[in-house]
């Protein structure tokens, strides 16, 4: 049952083929995260306790704050600054103190929604290898795939769960990488050659460097 439920939304993503499917499930999965921690999540004290330990990350706080929850927000808030108060509550002596209370501070900054985040996904990455083998429709689609950098890495690092299809995995993968990078280079090389005095009247596609972004560094383009 425990697969099932795993693997829906992996066939789901896998079946748009648009951008990175990997992608879309945790966009997908970040989306319920901060909107539950704008809502049902503000008043709960488990939530509330490893919020105010080690707070939220740039990007997770400025959705939150374009949220509609800005009450909810500030009482998050109110009771990290307090949290981190109590923390820093006796100044260091001396230098060695000070390091001490750096190293201190730096483990209670980190982000909630990210934290809950990364283990769903490190076995969203499992389960796709795992699937790879054990579904005989998905190779195809996995081949089809364009994964962005980031999520190529960690399917490299979850080959194993492909079992006796691990090398057939491995050059799906591969050979779906290469495709899509050699496919970006040439778009940006035809987006710069439009900026070329000899090449005047050429028009630059606006979706060029947004689909190399999103292949190369974030999903989050916008």
């Amino acid at each position: 049952m425990q697969y099932q439920i795993q693997t829906a939304p992996i066939w789901d993503a896998y079946r748009k083929q648009s951008d990175c499917p990997l992608c879309a499930i945790y966009t997908e999965r970040e989306k319920r995260l901060v909107s539950q921690y704008l809502a049902e999540n503000v008043m709960d004290p488990d939530f509330r306790v490893n919020s105010n330990r080690i707070g939220f990350c740039p990007e997770h706080i400025r959705m939150m704050y374009a949220g509609q929850n800005k009450l909810g927000l500030a009482l998050q808030l109110e009771t990290r600054a307090a949290e981190l108060k109590k923390l820093l509550d006796k100044a260091p002596t001396d230098k060695r103190a000070a390091k001490k209370q750096a190293e201190n501070l730096n483990s209670h900054i980190g982000c909630v929604i990210c934290s809950a985040i990364e283990e769903p996904m490190s076995r969203y990455y499992m389960t796709v290898a795992e699937m790879y083998e054990n579904e005989s429709e998905f190779p195809e689609l996995f081949a089809s795939a364009h994964h962005c950098v980031k999520h190529t890495k960690e399917l490299y690092a979850a080959a194993a769960y492909a079992g006796k299809k691990t090398a057939a995995y491995l050059y799906a993968l591969t050979a779906s990488i290469k495709r899509d990078l050699k496919q970006a280079e040439t778009e940006l090389r035809a987006f710069a050659d439009c900026f070329d005095h000899k090449n005047t009247g050429m028009r630059p596609n606006p979706d060029t460097i947004p689909n190399a972004i999103k292949l190369l560094i974030t999903h989050d383009v916008n």
